[in-house]
């Protein structure tokens, strides 16, 4: 889930693709990816919404600044029914990493403090990179990470708190390119997704006749591998070639 009203306008790329990758190659699916604004009842709604429909772990990113439209602490914080309070330990480290940007000590006030709050059931995160800390709390069985917006923040913290909470579950995408016509796949998708445990992706081209059409198979490997193997063998039995 990644928060922030310059996402909505079409100038700024929504989508963290080196996350998503390593979500990937973990062998574990993605199942929600939202983009909201800074409005905290939205975020809250957003995490409502996360935990109804049974999402293990949560990511949100962005909105933990210290200006007043950062409000990603305030919603979790509403979600969980908790207080937010000032980690003492990140906001120790805080200083210490802004004293080192700046080449000088910096006297932490109020408006930094903002960045370092935690609610009082969670707990916050090292930052590597940079100054506002993260957190990670749960709710009813449902992880959550709160992760700055800036990828140069985002990504080290996924990799050092985040990746090695992912469980991998085997899952697999198996791709194949067809120069069929996408209505005619359909019986033959039918087929599939009633004898294999797969979900069937059909990626479609406007110029399918010379680029193909692309069909992709998802699930446990050895399940895509099987439903593979049957959508070949039922367009090579149909007509003898893909």
């Amino acid at each position: 889930m990644h928060i922030g009203d310059e996402l909505l306008t079409g100038e700024v790329d929504p989508y963290p693709r080196e996350i998503i990758a390593l979500v990937r190659e973990k062998g574990a699916r993605l199942d929600l990816l939202e983009v909201l604004g800074d409005r905290e009842e939205d975020i809250i709604r957003g995490l409502e919404h996360a935990h109804a429909v049974g999402i293990d772990l949560l990511v949100v990113t962005g909105g933990l600044g210290p200006t007043l439209d950062d409000v990603t602490r305030e919603a979790l914080a509403a979600h969980l029914g908790a207080a937010l309070a000032v980690d003492a330990g990140a906001e120790e480290e805080m200083a210490a990493a802004l004293s080192r940007m700046h080449g000088r000590a910096v006297i932490m006030n109020d408006v930094l403090r903002r960045m370092v709050r935690v609610p009082s059931s969670a707990k916050a995160l090292r930052n590597p990179t940079g100054a506002a800390c993260g957190v990670e709390a749960v709710k009813d069985g449902m992880l959550i990470f709160l992760l700055p917006g800036f990828p140069e923040e985002m990504v080290p913290m996924f990799r050092e708190h985040v990746l090695p909470r992912i469980e991998g579950n085997g899952e697999a995408e198996i791709e194949i390119r067809v120069w069929r016509g996408e209505s005619s796949l359909e019986p033959l998708f039918e087929e599939i997704a009633a004898k294999h445990d797969v979900r069937i992706a059909s990626l479609p081209s406007m110029r399918w006749r010379e680029d193909g059409n692309r069909v992709v198979f998802k699930g446990r490997r050895a399940e895509a591998e099987a439903a593979l193997d049957h959508f070949q063998r039922l367009l090579l039995g149909e007509h003898g070639e893909f």
